[in-house]
């Protein structure tokens, strides 16, 4: 019997092991629009991937037109096709709500109730398919503040130059109006993300895998948040007596 239950333990010890080494795919994933899901090039962009503690709307298209290709992605499976980009930078950061500017793409990310997310950044694969094709980018997210102001983070232009080649890309957020919201202030928060692409001819853009990049940070009701105040006290004050 306990050459069983040896066994037995060794058994467990090894799947703990092997299961704790199965590496997370949607980690620091908020929402993940990848294409691969769509049999028509009219199908919505709808996420393929959503963190739990938020919604996230369809990739939306307003004044572009788009294209499904079925093969030749970054990974060898289905992209989409922009076209309608301006040719020249015409861009406004100023909002009175968090309607989608003209000539880009854009998704909406509602954070649930009593819940909070941290943003760290966005990414996406893309690729231009000729010399025409635009050659700036830039990724800018929105929100509103308790005082109903619209406030925004923005990468600034970011060049794309290259053709005929898959491209990865990873914005990050250090310019803005404010801050991205934190704690309470985030619970609940609705984010606008737009991208906006222009240059050369303002011609196609190839994307794929656009992604929402950060975590979810629950936010703990005000009795948890005593309870671990109360708690942390707790140990001091054992430590205390103890000395």
């Amino acid at each position: 019997m306990k050459k069983l239950l040896f066994a037995l333990a060794a058994v467990a010890t090894l799947s703990g092991s092997a299961f704790s080494q199965v590496v997370n795919p949607f980690q620091n994933v908020l929402a993940l629009y990848d294409f691969n899901n769509m049999t028509n090039f009219n199908d919505p962009n709808e996420v393929s991937y959503c963190a739990p503690c938020l919604v996230a709307t369809d990739l939306s298209l307003n004044t572009l037109s788009q294209s499904l290709h079925f093969c030749g992605g970054p990974d060898g499976s289905k992209f989409r096709c922009f076209a309608g980009w301006d040719k020249a930078y015409d861009y406004s950061f100023a909002r009175s709500d968090l309607s989608q500017e003209m000539n880009t793409l854009a998704f909406d990310v509602l954070v649930n109730p009593g819940e909070a997310i941290s943003i760290s950044g966005l990414s996406l694969d893309w690729k231009r398919p000729s010399v025409n094709s635009v050659n700036s980018i830039q990724a800018s997210i929105f929100w509103q503040d308790c005082s109903g102001a619209i406030q925004h983070r923005t990468s600034g232009a970011v060049a794309i130059n290259n053709t005929c080649l898959w491209n990865d890309l990873d914005f990050s957020f250090h310019q803005g109006s404010a801050a991205f919201p934190t704690g309470l202030a985030a619970n609940g928060e609705t984010y606008h993300v737009e991208l906006y692409a222009w240059g050369s001819r303002g011609c196609t853009l190839y994307l794929d895998n656009v992604t929402l990049n950060g975590d979810c940070a629950p936010i703990p009701e005000p009795g948890g948040a005593l309870l671990i105040g109360a708690a942390g006290l707790m140990v001091l004050l054992r430590r205390r007596h103890r000395r």
